[in-house]
């Protein structure tokens, strides 16, 4: 595994025979939710970051995109879309299942409802919002009512019911990223706890897991990362 973040000019590093390769960036959200599926399905793997903003040419040579996630398995095939790649997992790896038959269409019509935070997000992030902060949180809560109440029909911590699954390890890394905001935007803010009391447990529930625990990131740096971004000059391995 390759910890620092390799940029032009470097020398791929060597394959392990038989043995899956996701390629990488700490800061990525997207990337993250392939690193926790595969933590939590124990999928043996090695993890290469790149640096995004001086990309190898070996590196594009396998996804001209230039895009992180990708996902080389080890007979070799390769995935890149992050919902792909953790779909993809879920099936060569079935133990422990990250889908219920019976929420499953519900969990994918969430997921997809999710979508709408994770482009506000990314637009706050890199200047493209342009209103006030209370408008921005406003509207955000507001989508999370939908999740909230989804807690609340189940009576669950987790939307996998006592333990996570697919849905809730796919939006967990824009919930660790939330409080970045409030660092970039030079403003306190809170999740409401009285009308939030079901997201609120879910999140002291996610925290506790060890997979989420051993990819914790924290949204100082992440905040520092998105400064640094606008800069056009990050050193991804010391911020």
């Amino acid at each position: 595994m390759s910890s620092l973040h390799l940029a032009d000019g470097s020398e791929k590093p060597a394959e392990v025979e038989g043995q899956a390769r996701l390629y990488s960036m700490v800061y990525c959200p997207f990337a993250h939710r392939i690193r926790l599926v595969l933590s939590l399905k124990q999928v043996p793997h090695d993890i290469v970051n790149i640096n995004l903003q001086s990309k190898p040419q070996w590196f594009l040579e396998i996804h001209p995109d230039g895009k992180v996630p990708i996902y080389i398995d080890s007979d070799g095939t390769i995935i890149t879309d992050s919902v792909a790649v953790a779909n993809y997992i879920d099936e060569k790896y079935p133990e422990p299942p990250l889908y219920n038959d019976e929420t499953k269409s519900r969990d994918l019509e969430l997921l997809d409802h999710f979508s709408k935070i994770m482009d506000t997000f990314a637009n706050c992030i890199f200047d493209k919002d342009k209103r006030q902060f209370e408008e921005i949180l406003t509207e955000v809560t507001d989508d999370l009512q939908e999740f909230e109440d989804e807690l609340n029909v189940r009576k669950t911590t987790f939307f996998g019911g006592s333990n996570p699954n697919m849905l809730d390890v796919l939006i967990w890394p824009w919930f660790e990223r939330a409080k970045a905001l409030t660092i970039l935007y030079k403003q306190r803010a809170s999740l409401d706890k009285e009308r939030f009391p079901r997201i609120m447990e879910w999140v002291d529930g996610m925290k506790d897991q060890s997979f989420i625990l051993k990819h914790r990131g924290s949204y100082e740096k992440f905040a520092k990362f998105v400064e640094a971004v606008k800069t056009r000059n990050v050193d991804y391995d010391n911020l």
